[in-house]
């Protein structure tokens, strides 16, 4: 694309759930807004916590149908229903999709997180898939992301999407102990354990797009 891409904070949660939930729970979509909103509000694997109201939700899917990263389905009945068009519109690979997504949905991560995290929605399945993703997506006439300073404390240094901007880098402490890093390496979750945890959000994912979509198909009744 042309123009510079620059999502609200709302628009790019919203763009990410209707991508997220497209590979997750195909079976629940495209997606109406209710269900968007209340997928947008998840409280896990959600990095800031949001609470978008529906209108928050309509206001964006219609800002994102403007901009051409969002579509209506003409088929999908009285309720009107919504699809992305993030792939297409940006010309990204799936896994690469995957990635960036999951830095849209989760906030900055380590490569080695986003290996886990975007395991469900199908992404690279090694380090080395990872960093080619992260690396295509840096290096574009607009860059989608940036590698952050490594923070003390941090065992390894983290990503972040640009699609709303660069992102505010918290002040560095230069009193923070050194025994800091060593902490949390030693803290931090195993591969095998945060692939375990991926798997067990995704059934989370699932178990509340059904419910996303029975509120829906309630709410559709009672009008």
């Amino acid at each position: 694309m042309s123009a510079p891409i620059l999502l609200s904070p709302n628009e790019a949660r919203v763009l990410a759930v209707l991508v997220e939930k497209s590979i997750t729970t195909p079976q629940y979509y495209p997606m109406t807004v209710n269900a968007v909103m209340m997928a947008a509000n998840q409280k896990n694997s959600r990095h800031p916590v949001m609470s978008l109201t529906e209108g928050d939700a309509g206001a964006a899917l219609n800002q994102l149908e403007a901009e051409k990263f969002a579509t209506r389905d003409d088929n999908a009945g009285r309720v009107p229903k919504w699809r992305h068009r993030f792939q297409h519109q940006l010309l990204l690979k799936a896994p690469t999709m995957a990635v960036l997504v999951t830095l849209m949905l989760r906030g900055p991560q380590t490569p080695a997180e986003l290996r886990a995290n975007a395991s469900v929605l199908n992404g690279p399945a090694d380090a080395e898939g990872v960093q080619a993703a992260l690396d295509d997506l840096a290096d574009r006439a607009q860059p989608m992301v940036m590698l952050l300073p490594r923070l003390p404390g941090q065992a390894a240094a983290r990503y972040a999407h640009l699609l709303s901007g660069k992102p505010e880098l918290p002040a560095v402490d230069s009193q923070a102990p050194a025994s800091a890093a060593p902490r949390a390496a030693a803290s931090a979750p195993s591969g095998n354990g945060m692939e375990r945890l991926a798997q067990l959000e995704a059934r989370v994912l699932e178990l509340e797009a059904r419910l996303a979509e029975l509120d829906s198909r309630l709410s559709a009744a009672g009008g």
